[in-house]
């Protein structure tokens, strides 16, 4: 099996200056990347060209062999996405949400089970204006493995990510982009 995600020479303009520039990297499958750097390094411009998001200006992205913009629904059926902030329903629960996107999947994970893994079995029934901010944080980690994606993208770190939940999950790989902290 080739590596779960591949960038090669990836080049991403705006406003005619590169943000990305002749970036590449390989995601071997069971593994887990973390992009480092200062804001404005190019780290989620280069994530949501994995995601299919934004069109490169120049080299090529490949998520489990196939290309992000050209074979979207593909990519769209392996790709878990786990956002900054927002999507959520101020007075849903985590389980009503979690409910709610797995009806979005055919083989999607057991709710119960999966609010247990990310710690929020506890407050499943909280409304989400109550939760914490780690607790919003795993509940956007949930949402974005209900569907049993086998590359996980995000553009903060996951609370508690660790290669670990790759493996014993049967899980690809993850693209994971933090800022750098000082």
């Amino acid at each position: 099996m080739g590596p779960a995600v591949v960038v090669d020479g990836l080049v991403k303009r705006y406003g005619g200056g590169p943000v990305v520039d002749d970036v590449s990297f390989e995601v071997p499958a069971g593994s887990v990347l973390a992009l480092l750097g200062p804001n404005g390094a190019g780290k989620t411009t280069t994530v949501e060209c994995i995601e299919g998001l934004r069109t490169p200006d120049g080299g090529t992205v490949r998520v489990l062999g196939h290309d992000p913009r050209r074979e979207r629904a593909a990519v769209t059926a392996a790709l878990g996405v786990m956002l900054q902030e927002g999507g959520a329903y101020q007075a849903a629960t985590p389980r009503e949400m979690l409910a709610l996107y797995a009806r979005l999947y055919p083989r999607a994970e057991a709710v119960p089970e999966l609010l247990a893994r990310v710690g929020l079995a506890d407050s499943a029934d909280a409304r989400y204006r109550t939760l914490s901010g780690g607790q919003k944080q795993r509940l956007t980690l949930a949402l974005a493995l209900v569907g049993r994606p086998r590359v996980v993208c995000s553009t903060s770190r996951p609370p508690g990510w660790t290669l670990r939940h790759d493996r014993r999950h049967g899980r690809s790989s993850a693209a994971c982009a933090t800022a750098a902290r000082r």
